[in-house]
């Protein structure tokens, strides 16, 4: 078993790698190929051994979500006064987490309507 393979686990996690990478080959398809290729990465990622795989998509929202309660409670400031950091590193600071906080709430954006379409797509197919 190769690095990829120790470090998640097995080798269907190996081959859920190979597919995200064979995407970037294969950006210029049609409708009908995308809906394929993100239905065998989402299987094969349910099929995998490894925890770490099925659970990438969740832990970027918690880690997020840990990340703006630091916030919230002023961690990232007090550090910096820790620090004894000057004006110009407090507000490229904020400016770094400002942006930090549209990409990620981006992120979480796109995550939730893509669950939502295949909550509301499965269950209009199932009738």
């Amino acid at each position: 078993m190769g690095l990829i393979g120790k470090i998640v686990g097995s080798d269907k996690a190996i081959k859920v790698v190979d597919n995200v990478v064979g995407i970037a080959d294969k950006l210029i398809v049609d409708k009908d190929q995308k809906a394929n290729i993100a239905k065998n990465i989402i299987s094969d990622e349910m099929a995998s051994g490894s925890s770490f795989i099925r659970s990438a998509r969740p832990m970027i929202i918690y880690t997020g979500l840990v990340l703006v309660v630091l916030e919230f409670f002023g961690i990232r400031l007090l550090s910096l006064k820790l620090m004894e950091a000057d004006k110009l590193m407090i507000e490229s600071s904020t400016s770094i987490f400002n942006f930090y906080l549209m990409t990620w709430s981006g992120v979480v954006s796109i995550y939730i309507g893509g669950r939502s379409y295949e909550k509301v797509k499965s269950k209009f197919l199932k009738r």
